[in-house]
C-alpha cells in the first residue's frame, strides 16, 4: 500500500508507467512459464525423474564447479601481477587477457577437441616423434572434467576483469600494512586482499555460473547431459513442450539459487576501504620472480586466445579454395545487423530506466530495475521457450498471425537476455555523477527529456560505448536463443560454426569462427582503449 501511496505524490508518472509497461513485457515471458507448468504436465517427466534427472543435476553442478574452479586459477593470480606489479610485457598481458572473450565456449570446445583428437597436431607430432609417449594421449577427450576446463580459459575475462579493477583499487596501503604486521606476499594475498575483494571476484564468478548454464553448444558436442541439453530434447526430440517446461523451471530454481547465493555473499561485507591514490605505486619485480610472472601472465591468453586462434587461421588456410565467400559475407552481415539492433535496443531500454530510477527515487522503480536485470541469469533456452509459449499460445489468440521465427521475436529475446549487460556500464556511470547536475537542469527548466539529451547523454557517452560493444559481443556469440528463435532460412555466424561441428566438419567451420574471433577482438580492443580513456587503472 505504502508504493501505491508514494506513487501519486512522485513526479514523472508518465515516465513511470512507461517503465511499468515495458518491465512486464520484458518479464512476461518467464512468468508464461510457471503458468503453463499447471496447464501443460509433461508426458516424459516421471520417467525423467527416474533415470535421468540426477544425471541432468549432477553434471550441471559438477561442471559449474570445475568451470568456476579454472576461471579462478587462470583469473586472479594474473590479476594480482599485473595489479601491483611493474615488469616488461606488463602492458601486453593487460591488453590480450580479455581476448578470450571474443572466442565463444563452444568454438573453444570444437577447436580443442580437434587439436587433440587422434588425427590433430599433437597426437600426430607424438607418434612421429615420441611413438612411446603417444599411447598415452590416445584417450577419448570428451570428458567433463576437459570441458570445464576449456570452459575456464573462455570465460576466467570476467573474473579478471573484476579481480584486476578491486586489486588496483586496493592499491599499495594494504601490502604495505601488511608487511609491517609482518605477512609474507602470500599471507597477504589470502589474508587480506582476497577478503577485501571478494564481492567484485564473486560478481565475475557469478556471470561465469550463468555462462556455464547458459551453454549448449559445447556441451552438446560433448555429449554431457545437463538442465539446457535436456530442454532441447525433451522439446526437439521428444515433442514434449510440458516436459520442457519442468525442466526449464527446475532450471530457474538453480538460477535462483545462485542469485540468492550472489545476494548473500554481497551482503556480508560489512567492511569499506579506501580506494587508491592518484598514481598506483607498482613494484619492481626480482629477477628470480620475473620467469614465473611471465608464465603466470602468458599461459591463459596462450591457451585461451593465441592456440585457438592460429589453428582456426591454418584451418582456414587449408580450407581456403572450398570457402562460400558470398555465403560468409551474408553471414557476417546477418550477425553485425542483428547484434547491432539488438544491442541499440537494449542501450535505449537500459538507460530509460536507469534514468527513470534517478530521477524518480522511488522504491517501485529500484524494484523494477532489479526485476528485469535477472534475464542475463536465466539461460537462453528458457527465454526462447517461454517466448514460444507466448506467441503461439496467448498472442495467436487475439492474432490471427505468429510471429514465431520472426526477427522481433528473436530481439525481444535478446532484449530480455542481455539487458543487464548493457545496465551495469551505465549505471556505474550514472553513479558517479552528482545529483547537483539534475537539480541545476530543474532549475534551469528542462523536463526529463531535456535532461536526458542535454546533460546525461554527453557526460555518460563512454559508458554507452562500452554497454553497446559488451551487448553487441555477447549477443554475436549466443547460441540458444538464436538456434530455437532465428527466422526461417536465417542464420548467423554462430549458428553456422556449430552446424558444421555438430556434423564433424570443423576445417569447413573455421572460416565462420575466425569471423567471430576477429570482430570481438577488434571491438575488446577499442574497449579497452575506452575503458582506459574512464579509468585510471595502470
Amino acid at each position: 500500500m505504502e508504493i501505491i501511496k508514494n506513487y501519486f505524490i512522485v513526479e514523472n508518472k508518465r515516465w513511470i508507467i512507461g517503465s511499468l509497461l515495458i518491465a512486464f513485457l520484458l518479464l512476461l515471458p518467464i512468468a508464461i512459464l510457471f503458468i503453463k507448468l499447471f496447464s501443460e504436465p509433461g508426458k516424459n517427466f516421471s520417467y525423467l525423474w527416474d533415470t535421468v534427472l540426477i544425471d541432468y543435476t549432477f553434471n550441471t553442478f559438477y561442471l559449474i564447479l570445475i568451470t568456476s574452479l579454472f576461471t579462478l586459477l587462470f583469473g586472479l593470480f594474473p590479476a594480482w601481477i599485473i595489479s601491483n606489479y611493474r615488469f616488461i610485457g606488463r602492458n601486453f598481458y593487460d591488453l590480450v587477457l580479455f581476448l578470450p572473450l571474443a572466442i565463444p565456449s563452444y568454438i573453444m570446445g570444437f577447436t580443442y577437441i580437434d587439436i587433440l583428437s587422434f588425427t590433430g597436431p599433437v597426437q600426430s607430432f607424438l607418434r612421429n616423434t615420441f611413438p612411446l609417449l603417444a599411447p598415452y594421449f590416445n584417450i577419448d577427450y570428451l570428458q567433463i572434467e576437459i570441458l570445464g576446463i576449456l570452459l575456464g580459459l573462455a570465460l576466467y575475462p570476467y573474473v579478471y576483469t573484476a579481480a584486476r579493477v578491486a586489486f588496483s583499487l586496493l592499491g599499495s596501503n594494504y601490502i604495505d600494512l601488511s608487511k609491517s604486521l609482518g605477512l609474507s606476499t602470500i599471507k597477504s594475498f589470502y589474508k587480506i586482499i582476497l577478503p577485501l575483494s571478494r564481492p567484485a571476484i564473486f560478481s565475475g564468478l557469478f556471470l561465469v555460473f550463468m555462462e556455464v548454464l547458459n551453454e549448449y553448444g559445447a556441451v552438446k558436442y560433448f555429449g554431457i547431459n545437463t538442465y539446457t541439453t535436456g530442454i532441447f530434447k525433451a522439446w526437439f526430440s521428444l515433442g514434449d513442450i510440458g516436459t520442457a517446461i519442468q525442466l526449464a523451471c527446475l532450471l530457474l530454481l538453480v538460477v535462483f539459487f545462485f542469485f540468492v547465493l550472489e545476494k548473500i555473499s554481497s551482503s556480508k561485507t560489512k567492511f569499506f576501504y579506501e580506494t587508491n591514490a592518484l598514481v598506483q605505486r607498482l613494484l619492481y619485480v626480482s629477477k628470480d620472480k620475473l620467469l614465473f610472472f611471465h608464465l603466470v601472465c602468458s599461459i591463459p591468453f596462450i591457451l585461451g586466445f593465441f592456440i585457438p586462434f592460429i589453428f582456426i587461421v591454418n584451418n582456414v588456410f587449408q580450407t581456403y579454395s572450398s570457402i562460400d565467400f558470398v555465403r560468409l559475407f551474408t553471414l557476417s552481415f546477418n550477425t553485425i545487423f542483428v547484434s547491432s539492433l539488438s544491442s541499440f535496443i537494449i542501450i535505449i531500454v537500459a538507460l530509460f530506466f536507469l534514468f527513470i530510477e534517478k530521477i524518480s527515487k522511488t522504491k517501485i522503480n529500484t524494484i523494477i530495475s532489479h526485476l528485469i536485470s535477472l534475464g542475463y541469469a536465466i539461460p537462453g533456452a528458457v527465454i526462447g521457450l517461454g517466448l514460444i509459449m507466448l506467441f503461439s499460445n496467448i498472442i495467436d489468440s487475439f492474432f490471427s498471425v505468429s510471429l514465431i521465427g520472426s526477427f522481433y521475436v528473436l530481439i525481444y529475446a535478446y532484449v530480455i537476455r542481455f539487458l543487464a549487460v548493457g545496465k551495469s556500464p551505465i549505471k556505474s556511470s550514472l553513479e558517479k555523477h552528482p545529483e547537483s547536475y539534475d537539480d541545476t537542469g530543474k532549475n534551469l527548466g528542462l523536463g526529463p527529456f531535456k535532461l536526458l539529451q542535454k546533460i546525461h547523454l554527453p557526460i555518460n557517452k563512454f559508458a554507452l560505448i562500452s554497454a553497446f560493444i559488451l551487448t553487441f559481443i555477447d549477443i554475436m556469440k549466443e547460441l540458444p536463443i538464436t538456434l530455437i528463435l532465428r527466422p526461417f532460412n536465417f542464420d548467423t555466424l554462430a549458428t553456422q560454426t556449430y552446424e558444421f561441428a555438430i556434423e564433424e566438419m570443423l576445417p569447413l567451420s573455421s572460416s565462420y569462427s575466425l569471423s567471430i574471433i576477429i570482430i570481438g577482438s577488434m571491438l575488446l580492443l577499442f574497449l579497452k582503449n575506452v575503458i582506459n580513456k574512464q579509468l585510471n587503472v595502470s
